[in-house]
């Protein structure tokens, strides 16, 4: 189960080596909701001290949103992008 960074300490992370992946959801002009979502792995970051563990937190900062999967051992980094379109669904109501 995903779960916000910012509501996962140090001691759950401590230890672990995690594999970044870049989330690119191209959102919808209309209702913001994703249309489709681009996943591109990154590379793989080691929680060795809290140092490690703080660059993280410093880092998140750069992105929209970031989760993570403690089960799995995954950091998301989501980016929003807007790239004109918008559901068929969304026209209709229009």
């Amino acid at each position: 189960m995903k779960r916000a960074l910012s509501t996962v300490g140090y001691e759950e992370m401590k230890g672990k080596t995690f594999t970044e992946i870049r989330v690119d959801e191209k959102l919808c002009e209309v209702c913001d909701k994703p249309l489709r979502t681009e996943e591109k792995i990154l590379k793989t970051v080691q929680i060795t001290d809290y140092n490690s563990y703080s660059n993280l937190l410093t880092r998140q900062r750069a992105h929209d949103r970031v989760e993570v999967d403690l089960q799995e051992n995954k950091i998301y980094l989501y980016h929003h992008d807007y790239p004109g379109d918008v559901h068929p669904g969304c026209i209709e109501k229009l």
